[in-house]
């Protein structure tokens, strides 16, 4: 079910028919989820349950039975900030998306290089991002990065404008083939950030 939708908020009992809960986290960052969700256990079990599910990508633990209040409570936070399982995902991928990145011929010792290898990495975890690039995405980079939003945005911008003007125009028509509009020339951030996480996901032998 992970690997067929897009899920903001997952809800797991420890003890369940076939795979328990334990079993099901241990395997989460290996689905290559288009969107990895905030997740939460439910468990009567204990303590050591508690900090094993936590140690594994959990969001949260509550103990059974679980109070509907501090539920509700998790259900808005999941919208306010990422799930740990996106943030691991991010993580796994940032490297591979700085190669790619570097291939296409962005100028490494730009900051705005920085600020799209992390945006491509947590595009690549959460898909939401793409068409909340002011409100989510460049707020979340600026904070992993320690700048402003405006700042992401900017510098983004200047180093695809730098890659379109001085880059080998060969190679980026390769990359992108007709998915940029003529009239325009290059790609906008989101553009671009979209059709590198898509080659991302093919890098990583993604299976849709």
């Amino acid at each position: 079910m992970l690997k067929a939708g897009r899920f903001d908020f997952l809800s797991i009992s420890i003890v369940m028919a076939i795979v328990d809960g334990i079993a099901l986290l241990e395997s989460i960052l290996d689905c290559q989820l288009y969107r990895y969700p905030f997740t939460v256990v439910q468990t009567a079990l204990g303590s050591e349950v508690a900090k094993r599910a936590l140690a594994l990508g959990a969001d949260a633990v509550q103990q059974k039975p679980a109070d509907e209040k501090e539920y509700i409570s998790l259900l808005k936070q999941a919208k306010e900030q990422p799930s740990r399982f996106s943030t691991l995902a991010a993580l796994r991928v940032v490297e591979r998306a700085r190669e790619r990145i570097c291939a296409l011929g962005v100028p490494p010792h730009l900051k705005g290089f920085d600020y799209l290898a992390s945006a491509v990495a947590v595009c690549y975890a959460d898909d939401r991002l793409l068409g909340r690039a002011t409100s989510l995405l460049y707020p979340r980079v600026a904070e992993q990065c320690g700048a402003t939003a405006g700042g992401v945005e900017h510098a983004i911008r200047q180093a695809i404008e730098t890659t379109w003007t001085k880059g080998s125009m060969e190679l980026l028509t390769s990359t992108f083939g007709n998915s940029i509009d003529p009239q325009r020339g290059k790609p906008t951030n989101t553009e671009c950030i979209a059709l590198l996480v898509e080659q991302l996901r093919k890098d990583c032998n993604w299976e849709a």
